[in-house]
């Protein structure tokens, strides 16, 4: 598995390395001037004074010259200032990361154990009402956008009820614990909806293999009840695949993530992406869009690790 994990992360680091080159040519081919955005409003610019700062900036120079530069500077610590913030890329990104971790965790919190209990019961009985209902909500989140759901979300419960904030705070990290989690109550219900609909599916297709199995039987032969049958025999054997589909499905949580930030105004990972590349912050947006791509490079390697470790028939190569 040594031998496995090292591979697995040395391509990781190729895979970063072409997608860091694909995002430095794609946000540098799009429309505008990160130095005219920056200094924009200012009575006393000038044509020289442009120059001087385009220079400065390195903006003067070929597309692939301005990415060897920036990725010799990334690669000695250095990930660059931000053109809206004027402070360092990682200062602004760090706690948008933590408000992201935030709302991923709590979604993952509600969301694992929803989806055993509502595949576990539409497993028992396949094809009755309650494997239908449940079905219905699974199509339903996995067939809703996220950004449709939030929405009238927002309509019903901020604006027609009053009950809920329709965004988050100025200040995230600084406000009081109840004053967080309340503004946080829609983008979680939103994330929980979009992630548990797949989980659902497939704990439902795999506890509906397990219960035909030859142990299940002997179980209910020995006279356990259903519940028991269930919930200490099946379940515990049909979820030892789940983590896989957890880990694999984190990326796309991730990027789910990105689209509700945005909607509910939240200052996570999904804001402050949207917001550089809407104010052409090359530097932000760039780093930004590299670590979500990351963060799904090594779900997807932790899925793997995860996977051989439940179950030693798995071999790792």
């Amino acid at each position: 598995m040594l031998r496995y994990t090292i591979s697995r992360l040395l391509q990781a680091v190729l895979v970063t390395l072409v997608m860091s080159l694909l995002l430095f040519v794609l946000i540098g081919l799009m429309p505008g001037d990160p130095v005219e955005t920056m200094l924009e409003g200012n009575p006393s610019l000038t044509p020289e004074t442009m120059a001087q700062m385009r220079a400065l900036y390195g903006m003067d120079q070929p597309l692939f010259a301005r990415y060897g530069h920036w990725l010799y500077q990334a690669l000695h610590g250095d990930l660059g200032y931000s053109s809206v913030y004027f402070k360092p890329v990682l200062d602004v990104l760090w706690p948008a990361v933590i408000q992201t971790a935030k709302l991923l965790v709590a979604t993952e919190i509600i969301s694992i154990p929803l989806a055993m209990l509502l595949g576990a019961l539409a497993a028992r009985k396949p094809g009755g009402w309650t494997d239908n209902v449940i079905s219905l909500i699974a199509f339903a989140s996995i067939s809703l956008p996220g950004f449709w759901t939030s929405l009238i979300l927002i309509i019903v419960f901020s604006v027609k009820l009053g009950w809920l904030p329709a965004s988050g705070t100025p200040l995230m990290s600084d406000a009081p614990v109840g004053e967080q989690i309340v503004h946080m109550i829609l983008p979680v219900v939103v994330l929980t909806f979009f992630h548990v609909g797949p989980l659902v599916r497939y704990v439902r297709a795999s506890m509906i293999e397990t219960l035909n199995s030859d142990f299940v039987r002997t179980a209910r032969a020995k006279g356990l009840s259903e519940t028991a049958v269930v919930m200490r025999h099946a379940l515990r054997n049909a979820l030892i695949p789940m983590v896989t589909v957890l880990a694999l499905g984190f990326g796309s949580l991730f990027s789910g993530a990105l689209v509700v930030e945005t909607i509910f105004g939240m200052l996570g990972m999904g804001k402050v992406i949207y917001d550089a590349i809407s104010n052409i912050d090359f530097n932000l947006a760039l780093v930004g869009l590299l670590l979500a791509t990351i963060v799904t490079l090594f779900s997807s390697l932790l899925a793997d690790l995860a996977y051989a470790w439940l179950d030693p028939r798995i071999t790792l190569k």
